[in-house]
Parts: C-alpha cells; structure tokens; sequence
C-alpha cells in the first residue's frame, strides 16, 4: 500500500513540474512572438518572471536614444551591462540604468532622442542626474534620461512627445548643485522604470532593450 501511495505522489508531482515547464516553456514563446530578445535577456541573468515585466510597453519602443549623423553610422556608441554595480555619490547605491558613451567624448555634441511617444512626467534639474527628463510611454513604461548638456527645446510637464523627437544633447551635468558639469565623462545614463504592484518606478534593466534598439538608430544631418 506504501508503495502505491508513494507512486502517485511521484505522479503528481511529476505532472506538475511538467505543467510548470510547459506554462514558463508557452510562456517565453509568448515573449518571442512579441519581439523580446528572450536570448539576450537570459545571458543578462533574467528570469521569465522579470521579462514579462517588459511586454505591456515592448511595442512602444521604436528607436536607441542617441541618433548620430549618416558620415558616423559606423560603431558611433558603446555601453556594458553595469546594471546594479556599486556607485557611490550620495552614498553607496547600486547603478539602476546603462551608461551609453560616444565615440566622441563631447558634450552637446550628440542628438538624445526619445525612444518612444509619451508623456514628459519630470523635467529639470537633479544632484544626481543633472539635467534630465522622464517620458511615460502610452503602455506605462518609463524612460529616464539623465546627464544631459542641455534640452533641444523647453519641455513642459503633461506635454506630449513624439518617437525620435529631440529632448537634448549627451553630457556631463550633474554630482552637484544646479549647473554642475564636468565631474565624469560626456555620457547618457538611460534608465528604465514601469508600474508593478504598489510601485510606480520599478527599476528594469535597460541593457538588454539597448543592444535590441542598436539596430534602429536614427540618423540626423545636423
């Protein structure tokens, strides 16, 4: 009687670990079809569960944050997967975003262009973040963009704006008062927030969407 007692538990349990897998298996299928780089996400140390955080807002996304002129399309930026390194300005923190660098180091000399349409929700000056600018897309995503040298216009809270349009230039403000540039190289921390549970500013890695939109840069003659 054991036995067979001990039989069906291992047959229950075997059923659900098979509908488990299947379930996550339907599930990353579900992210492919939509366009996620599963792949690339995995190499990244992602779970499924942290992926389909992703995927109410994937569509929204249409071009990599910085443009760059047609002469200088080849290789023009470069970025690592820093996500959660140590910083310490302000104190020990981890690093919620992706520093994007150009192969120029110059500040105010590359276009920083907003990945999707959205609403602009913060504008202005941070300590930490110099001048920077946060769009929320139509499916909830936030886009951080920081350590600008200046903005392509005045932007104003509740305004819209539109995928690919001009929020300002790669620089090197902030770790200061307002004003304060210079402190580091000329770079764009992009960071990468969404809506979860109680929280309006869940941090998502950036990486992995970056290395997606390298292949849809815009090219700007200016």
């Amino acid at each position: 009687m054991r036995k067979w007692i001990l039989f069906f538990l291992i047959l229950v349990f075997a059923d659900v670990f098979a509908i488990s897998s299947l379930k996550e298996h339907v599930s990353l299928d579900t992210l492919r079809e939509a366009g996620i780089p599963v792949e690339e996400m995995e190499k990244a140390g992602m779970s499924p569960r942290e992926m389909r955080l992703y995927l109410p807002f994937w569509q929204d996304m249409e071009y990599f944050p910085l443009a760059v002129r047609p002469q200088e399309r080849e290789e023009p930026f470069s970025f690592t997967d820093t996500w959660m390194e140590e910083r310490n300005y302000g104190g020990k923190r981890k690093h919620e975003g992706c520093d994007i660098f150009g192969k120029a180091m110059l500040s105010g000399y590359y276009p920083v262009i907003s990945i999707t349409d959205g609403t602009v929700e913060k504008v202005g000056w941070l300590p930490l973040g110099g001048w920077r600018i946060g769009i929320r897309s139509p499916k909830g995503g936030y886009f951080y963009y920081a350590h600008l040298s200046g903005y392509g216009r005045e932007f104003l809270e509740g305004e819209s704006v539109k995928a690919g349009e001009l929020l300002g230039f790669l620089g090197d403000s902030g770790y200061g008062e307002e004003g304060t540039c210079g402190k580091f190289a000329p770079h764009l921390h992009m960071g990468l927030y969404t809506r979860y549970g109680q929280d309006e500013e869940y941090a998502l890695n950036p990486y992995p969407v970056l290395v997606y939109l390298k292949d849809h840069t815009k090219e700007i003659s200016y």
